[in-house]
Parts: C-alpha cells; structure tokens; sequence
C-alpha cells in the first residue's frame, strides 16, 4: 500500500456492543486505510490491536496514530483525530469542497 500524504485521518468506531468492536480510520476520500476489530468481530486466530499493546484502549487515537506511522500506513507528520473533528476538519478546507 502506498502511504498517503494526507495530514488528517479520521477515526471512526462503527461498532461497539456486546463485546464486538469494529472501527476505521479513513483518508480524506472517505477510504478506509486501516480496520480495527476486537471481540466477536476479530476472526478465529487474529489478535487485535489493543491486545497486541498499541492502543491501551478504544479511544487512545496517539497510540493508534503511532502505530499507523510506524507500520507506514500514514505519513510520519500525520494525524489521525476522531470523527467529529475529521469532518469539521473536511468542510473547513477548500482543497475538499
């Protein structure tokens, strides 16, 4: 996969109940560059990125950044922030109008 030079990632959790947890991060197109899974969402043999020690939590987006930029799914000045700022992110800047 070819790394980006986006600055801004969003993070988006899609699901999270009864022990099942699936999310993405996205680039600025709306295309997921990395999944998330944990619980009943993860197949038979995988381990999840909590349980591998990047991310302490479902919310430590710096610790999920810093994996990404490390593994060069993001650049290594990138950001990924939650979804809500992602989107304001999106409408505030003309080069995505």
């Amino acid at each position: 996969m070819a790394q980006s030079t986006q600055s801004h990632f969003g993070y988006y959790i899609n699901l999270d109940e009864r022990g099942d947890f699936y999310a993405d991060v996205r680039d600025a197109n709306g295309q997921t560059v990395f999944e998330i899974r944990s619980g009943a969402s993860l197949n038979e043999g995988d381990s999840s990125i909590f349980e591998d020690g990047f991310m302490r939590d479902k919310h430590d987006i710096s610790g999920l950044t810093d994996y990404l930029r490390d593994i060069g799914v993001i650049g290594k000045s990138a950001n990924v922030i939650d979804s809500s700022s992602f989107e304001r992110h999106l409408t505030r800047s003309p080069k995505y109008r």
